[in-house]
């Protein structure tokens, strides 16, 4: 019922030309002129409806029509895994996409052909994998705080831990805000699925998914330990910094989702926004005044995003403003602090077996980068 560890290919937008498909003219409003009146007959405006999604339903369509650079309109159309309802876990494949097919026609809003659909360009890819942790001593709550220690402050960065009971993982990036720099700010997002789907999609979940978990025991579907990883691939030149050249929905199903070449998806970005997990050990206890020097460092360099040894000129600056000596002295003893525990490898209370086998399931996962 749960592929796990499995990649899959939860939704993504395609387009093709609006002459590709055909329209529904009877539809009440989509791509309808409205025209708005005054009382005395007078035109005051006239517009097109170019999008559509029906809010009420369980699961719809997004439509946008529009044209790029004064070319003839396009049509985007998205395309989600919900499509396939009690097959949601199986993903976007080859073998299923006549009944996402099937699902876009029978809404009424445009009729697509098979050939057509295979031959549009698709974007904002949203690739996924399912995850169960099974080790002791951690959990979905254990990874989200060692996400937060391992993640490396940078400017312009927005990476933000999830800690509601009904609501909890991390993200790193925009999924809308990557433009050109795909190797560096693509998006990334852990969370609890489980809990996602009885919290956020619960009429979903009531009815398409309760009734088949529970045929099969729920195995795997707990809130604390179901984690989905998902990424998002923006475009065919994303694809290609990544070896692949994917343009239409044909390239994209034909692609081998369990390649080592797919699983740098989700490397990449991880190693760009995390350190590696190690335990710390100090020949020397810190005193406390080093550690609340320390502190002090770490916490100015998370509120300004950026690595703790870069702020330790603007540490310095701010104890000791005026006295050349003291400020050079203060920076020397500061770095020398800093150097004894890195920033984002923590030395955990829980040192223990069960917590080391925790460790070894997450890195082995590559949820977290493996320490070298």
């Amino acid at each position: 019922m749960i592929p796990i560890d499995k990649v899959k290919i939860d939704s993504l937008r395609f387009y093709l030309p609006l002459s590709d498909v055909i329209v529904n003219e009877d539809h009440s409003h989509f791509l309808r002129k409205i025209t708005t009146v005054n009382d005395d007959g007078e035109i005051l405006n006239e517009e097109r409806t170019l999008k559509h999604f029906d809010v009420e339903a369980l699961v719809s369509v997004k439509y946008l029509v529009r044209s790029q650079f004064g070319n003839p309109l396009d049509i985007y159309i998205s395309m989600n895994s919900k499509f396939l309802g009690k097959k949601y876990f199986t993903g976007i494949n080859k073998d299923n996409i006549d009944m996402c097919l099937a699902f876009i026609n029978a809404e009424g809003l445009v009729t697509i052909t098979k050939e057509a659909l295979l031959n549009a360009f698709c974007v904002d890819v949203d690739f996924c994998f399912d995850t169960y942790i099974s080790a002791e001593s951690g959990d979905i709550k254990s990874l989200v705080e060692i996400c937060n220690d391992l993640t490396i402050p940078k400017k312009n960065m927005m990476a933000m831990p999830f800690r509601e009971n009904n609501n909890r993982g991390y993200q790193w990036g925009h999924r809308n805000h990557v433009k050109e720099a795909y190797k560096t700010k693509q998006f990334l997002k852990y969370y609890g699925k489980a809990m996602e789907l009885t919290n956020a999609s619960v009429e979903f979940f009531e009815a398409y998914l309760k009734k088949p978990l529970e045929e099969v025991g729920n195995k795997y579907f707990e809130c604390d330990r179901l984690l989905r990883v998902e990424t998002t691939i923006k475009n065919k030149a994303h694809f290609k910094t990544y070896g692949c050249k994917i343009h239409t929905l044909q390239d994209l199903i034909n692609l081998d989702l369990q390649s080592e070449r797919v699983l740098e998806f989700f490397r990449r970005p991880m190693s760009t926004y995390m350190t590696g997990y190690k335990e710390i050990k100090h020949t020397k206890k810190m005193t406390v005044s080093q550690r609340t020097k320390y502190y002090m460092a770490y916490y100015m360099a998370k509120s300004k995003r950026m690595p703790i040894k870069d702020v330790i000129s603007m540490a310095s600056h701010a104890i000791h403003p005026k006295n050349i000596r003291s400020k050079r002295e203060f920076k020397n003893e500061l770095f020398n602090i800093i150097s004894m525990q890195e920033v984002g490898k923590k030395t955990h209370l829980h040192n223990t077996d069960n917590w080391n086998t925790f460790i070894s399931e997450i890195e082995v996962k590559n949820l977290i980068p493996q320490e070298r």
